[in-house]
């Protein structure tokens, strides 16, 4: 199939996804691993993920992770990502952090996050700041992720 047909089919597969509702995160979001589609550079930006890792000096570049690491203080899982774009992510999760350990390590909060500030690092654009907001009901915490914009971890 030449690249026009390509174009094509790929066009009408994201059109058909839109209408029929099957997913809120773009085309290019759900090909992320690939890093292209159809010779178009995906330039919806990165997230550097220290989950799972024992070191907090590297991580991996992701895109719609399902569980991700926010800071030293604060975790995600089972993130549902609504959006996925070159300004901003935004996404539903299970929150835990050292800040509410007796709380929600068995019984998780709900939180919204927005993941924002996309900057260039070696020739990728990977957001750098997050905002973290509790579902109403989950109580007040004092930790300094749940009050403001925060910085991402970067490469």
């Amino acid at each position: 199939m030449n690249t026009s047909s390509n174009r094509r089919r790929s066009a009408v597969t994201a059109a058909a996804v839109a209408v029929l509702g099957l997913g809120t995160v773009s085309a290019w979001a759900s090909n992320a691993s690939a890093g292209e589609t159809d010779g178009m550079v995906n330039t919806n930006p990165y997230v550097l993920n220290l989950y799972g890792e024992e070191n907090a000096d590297h991580g991996d570049a992701q895109r719609t992770p399902r569980n991700l690491v926010l800071s030293e203080f604060t975790s995600l899982n089972k993130v549902d990502w609504k959006q996925w774009g070159k300004g901003k992510a935004v996404g539903t999760a299970d929150v835990t952090g050292n800040w509410c350990l007796e709380t929600c390590q068995e019984k998780p909060l709900r939180g919204k996050v927005t993941l924002s500030d996309p900057k260039e690092v070696g020739g990728e654009m990977y957001y750098s700041s997050f905002t973290l907001k509790l579902a109403p009901g989950s109580g007040h915490y004092e930790s300094e992720d749940l009050n403001r914009k925060h910085a991402l971890p970067t490469p």
